[in-house]
């Protein structure tokens, strides 16, 4: 668990989205804030719009859940991914491309189901 503190002139950093997402997908974020944490990293808050919820990622890939305003927990990267697309379907708007969105919950349900095994 690590405490973060919102930071000033921090700007907007896509590399870690991209990264996690691919380019497809990242158009249905809106960047929000970025947080430095107690480690000196570097955390980029990424808003989906259809589900409005968040993705939180490091400038070095790490995911990260937040447990309350100050306090972020490091998670898989399959798990952040389930959590911020969770019942996409009965959004309003859709992702502008389903086929890559389903393809990517695939891809991070395969690799859930894995690494429990």
């Amino acid at each position: 668990m690590h405490s973060a503190q919102i930071t000033r002139g921090i700007k907007p950093s896509w590399e870690p989205l991209l990264g996690l997402v691919g380019k497809e997908l990242v158009t249905g974020f809106m960047w929000m804030f970025a947080v430095e944490l107690d480690d000196g990293a570097e955390v980029h808050a990424y808003k989906a719009v259809s589900t409005r919820r968040y993705l939180h990622l490091a400038a070095d890939g790490r995911a990260f859940k937040v447990r309350n305003d100050t306090r972020y927990e490091e998670v898989g990267a399959s798990a952040a991914i389930q959590e911020a697309f969770e019942d996409w379907e009965e959004m309003v708007p859709q992702p502008k491309n389903t086929q890559a969105l389903r393809a990517l919950l695939e891809r991070h349900r395969s690799a859930t189901s894995q690494e429990m095994h």
